[in-house]
């Protein structure tokens, strides 16, 4: 790491761009008598939704990929299957839902297959709270500029770059504003997303962000978790120095990956713990070995502390 991450010579002007907004919510429930999970991605601006589901008995690894629409509190999807081929993958429509969002934050519907000659009822829960903080209430604008930052190869070039969020109500009053960074955007897009990144049932905010000056882990995100006592987001440096994470709703854990290309490979895993966070699992897979390593902790007087380390 440069002692000096990021030089930045700033733009006297900002222009004007859009701020993207995604929700990501997750689903609980079942196709006919099937338990399922399902996550679905929102975007503010458009009615364009991507998501996936699995099967409780096939696992999350065994997902299904979903495209579809939200209008008018409706989830028209289309699942898609790739199925295996002679020298590639191919991507099989293998069904679809049509989907009501009730005001209790449930979906119910029907999901049918691909010949539509099946039918089968569809009910689903939400995970998170959206009567104590729904995004549809709010919106949200980047400040974004032109200007120079180093390059891995000690050159400049031009990115987009952010140095606060505005976030407003329904009324368009501003109710609070997020600063105190200075980053570059990732693929110079400026966007917001919403996720439960706690597990508390209210949604947080991540930005992503970019870091121009590395080869391997050149993107990351600014963290802001919701305080509901304050009604404000208060950023977690602690989360940004873990950089890249990825949330397992279901679980209530979020978990950290990393390899080096040749197949060596680890995961460590972390749940939440009142308003700290713990490592609780380790996973190594190296390739000279065909089993992966792996390290438990549990959470004692407020530390991971190791107590088991197994191979399989």
């Amino acid at each position: 790491m440069k002692n000096i991450l990021i030089l930045f010579i700033i733009s006297q002007f900002a222009f004007a761009q859009k701020t993207s907004v995604k929700t990501i919510l997750h689903f609980s429930g079942k196709i006919d008598k099937y338990p399922i999970e399902m996550t679905v991605e929102l975007r503010q601006e458009n009615d364009s939704v991507y998501g996936n589901y699995y099967y409780a008995k096939s696992g999350k690894s065994n997902y299904i990929i979903l495209n579809g629409t939200f209008k008018n509190n409706k989830l028209d999807l289309v699942e898609t299957t790739y199925i295996p081929g002679k020298n590639v993958n191919t991507p099989t429509k293998t069904g679809s839902f049509l989907l009501d969002f009730k005001s209790n934050c449930e979906l119910n519907g029907n999901w049918q297959n691909a010949k539509k000659d099946k039918k089968l009822t569809v009910a689903l829960t939400c995970l998170e709270d959206l009567h104590s903080f729904n995004p549809k209430n709010y919106s949200y604008k980047l400040n974004q500029y032109k200007g120079q930052a180093e390059t891995f190869n000690n050159e400049f070039r031009e990115y987009n770059l952010i140095n606060q969020l505005d976030i407003f109500n329904s009324k368009k009053e501003r109710v609070q504003t997020l600063s105190g960074f200075e980053k570059v955007l990732y693929n110079n897009i400026g966007e917001v997303e919403l996720e439960d990144l706690n597990f508390d049932g209210l949604l947080d905010i991540k930005i992503p962000i970019y870091f121009p000056d590395r080869i391997k882990y050149d993107g990351s995100f600014l963290y802001y978790i919701y305080d509901q006592s304050k009604n404000q987001f208060v950023r977690n440096t602690k989360l940004e120095k873990l950089e890249y994470l990825t949330f397992d709703r279901k679980n209530k854990e979020f978990e950290k990956i990393q390899a080096d290309g040749r197949g060596n490979e680890s995961s460590d895993y972390y749940k939440w713990s009142g308003n700290n966070f713990y490592l609780i699992r380790e996973e190594f897979s190296y390739e000279d070995s065909d089993k992966t390593t792996y390290i438990e902790y549990q959470i004692k007087n407020g530390k991971s502390v190791k107590v088991k380390e197994y191979k399989k």
